[in-house]
């Protein structure tokens, strides 16, 4: 018997520390829970300055916008695979994984040289560019570099 067949899978798996779906599910949201409580906390003490009602109510905000997000996180950390139904066994061997690498072996390669003009750029023409912008745009650059390498490779190879 297969050691897949073995375990009892669902579609929302089972935690790595035995018990059922539900309890993986409750944990996941607990967690999150945990986590937007302490972001609200940093928010509270780190946020923009406000009365202190405004800056419960801006906390609390942000604390519920990044509760689903925090629950997946959870959830991806407390997942054993092996009991997710439709799960690839090796997700780095797989062909999409493939694509992935060399999108961003190129996309890495276009950084340095965008990195590099730039560079040039600014210390010739001596622009004055706010960092965190510049971060920003090289950060999304990359993004829309590894998306656009993986699409054009997916087409190709798939």
């Amino acid at each position: 018997m297969d050691s897949k067949e073995s375990v009892g899978q669902s579609k929302w798996g089972r935690s790595r520390f035995g018990g059922s779906t539900a309890l993986l599910i409750i944990l996941s949201l607990l967690g999150g829970l945990v986590l937007c409580a302490a972001m609200a906390l940093i928010w509270w003490t780190f946020g923009p300055e406000a009365d202190q009602q405004r800056k419960m109510l801006s906390g609390l905000v942000f604390a519920l916008l990044m509760l689903p997000a925090a629950s997946a996180l959870c959830w991806v950390f407390m997942l054993d695979r092996d009991t997710l139904a439709g799960a690839v066994r090796d997700p780095e061997s797989s062909i999409e994984g493939k694509w992935y690498e060399k999108a961003a072996f190129g996309a890495f390669h276009d950084l340095i040289a965008l990195c590099g003009l730039g560079a040039m750029a600014l210390g010739l023409l001596r622009i004055d560019v706010e960092p965190v912008m510049l971060l920003v745009g090289v950060v999304l650059l990359a993004a829309v570099d590894v998306l656009v390498r993986y699409l054009v490779i997916k087409k190709v190879e798939g």
